[in-house]
């Protein structure tokens, strides 16, 4: 096949990681020939010159993407798109506001827009909902006017993007850790300082945004000193700007700034366990990260968290700090529920699709609708 792996759109996000991690898997099936459109994201951390020849990378900077833009897309990538005369397109995630000739598939990971149960949608202010509201349909009309089928983290999510979209054409390939995690020569050099007697540390492994719910951890982090659990860390790895703006700071709180990918399970090993949160997931890539680091997990007590992670985490009622505290001193006093759940995520982590397996599904699903364009 002739395939063209599109990122254009692509900025930041846990979507660019998958995106990042399929490409580099498509190095284990050199039967296809790849065109791989390079966004700003993707481009930030892709070693072009570790791909054989019979990938080609074209080089995009979109920018921060409005209505405007989306004549701008078309108008750029479709002379280039019937110049390669692809099999097939394929995106980690959407809208792609690229209307294609060839069949596209398009990843579809808004959860916002399908859990209207998340608590962080309930307390929107109205202006806000009608906010939300709006960009959801517009969002929709791209989806179903440019995606010829969708590929989805969990079954839960493809249930719902079924009845959404109102398509059958909705395939589930499990996201997963990169295979950064399975590569044992990888050290860096500490982001952190050594740690003091006692010193337990939590990473929060995400960008800012506000459905991820990081102001709970200011609030968790007071509570936590108020009790006497002054050797408590929570590691942010955040834009310094985000966490200005967002006054996520306070004695307690280190951010060591945004990874690239392959520094990421170096800082999971300088840290204790993971905690993350969210309120409004698809799916997060922090919780196989933690399971496959051997790292308990403390996250929301919500479904798509649940069925993610099973028994591998302790599950706090989402927006109560207080809760999230009591989990987290729970965790820290028992040596043995630790262990627990370390054993847990052991087995949980098997459930995903290793990333190479995921790169072979998605393939089969490309040449499935290849397959129907002939």
């Amino acid at each position: 096949m002739k395939i063209i792996i599109n990122t254009a759109h692509q900025r930041f996000g846990g979507a660019v990681q998958v995106a990042l991690s399929f490409i580099n898997e498509c190095k284990q099936f050199p039967e296809h020939e790849y065109h791989i459109w390079v966004g700003q994201g993707v481009g930030k951390a892709l070693d072009k010159s570790s791909f054989p020849n019979n990938f080609y990378f074209y080089d995009f900077d979109f920018g921060i993407i409005g209505l405007k833009k989306v004549k701008e897309i078309q108008h750029t990538l479709r002379p280039l798109e019937e110049k390669i005369n692809p099999d097939v397109l394929i995106s980690s995630t959407g809208p792609t506001y690229y209307k294609s000739k060839a069949p596209q598939i398009i990843g579809f990971n808004l959860p916002l827009y399908i859990y209207p149960e998340s608590p962080f949608v309930k307390n929107l202010s109205l202006k806000s909902k009608l906010k939300l509201r709006l960009k959801k349909k517009l969002h929709y009309y791209y989806f179903k006017r440019d995606a010829t089928a969708y590929v989805v983290q969990t079954d839960d999510v493809n249930n719902r993007v079924k009845k959404a979209l109102k398509t059958d054409k909705v395939h589930t390939v499990t996201n997963n850790h990169s295979a950064f995690y399975l590569d044992h020569n990888l050290q860096f050099e500490n982001k952190l300082p050594p740690k003091e007697k006692g010193e337990f540390r939590f990473l929060t492994l995400t960008s800012y945004y506000k459905h991820k719910n990081l102001d709970l951890i200011v609030k968790i982090n007071e509570l936590l000193h108020s009790k006497g659990f002054n050797n408590v860390k929570f590691i942010l790895t955040l834009k310094e700007e985000e966490q200005m703006r967002h006054h996520l700071h306070g004695e307690g709180i280190i951010n060591v700034g945004p990874l690239k990918p392959q520094e990421c399970p170096s800082v999971y090993r300088e840290c204790d366990a993971m905690f993350l949160p969210t309120l409004a997931e698809c799916f997060s890539a922090s919780y196989p990260e933690a399971m496959i680091m051997e790292k308990p997990i403390i996250t929301t007590n919500l479904g798509f968290a649940t069925s993610i992670c099973g028994n591998a985490a302790l599950y706090f009622k989402p927006l109560s700090a207080e809760d999230a505290c009591e989990k987290i001193i729970a965790l820290i006093q028992s040596e043995n529920l630790r262990k627990e759940l370390i054993e847990e995520g052991k087995k949980e982590v098997k459930k995903f699709d290793t990333p190479k397996e995921r790169a072979r599904k998605y393939l089969e699903i490309c040449a499935h609708y290849a397959n129907e364009k002939k």
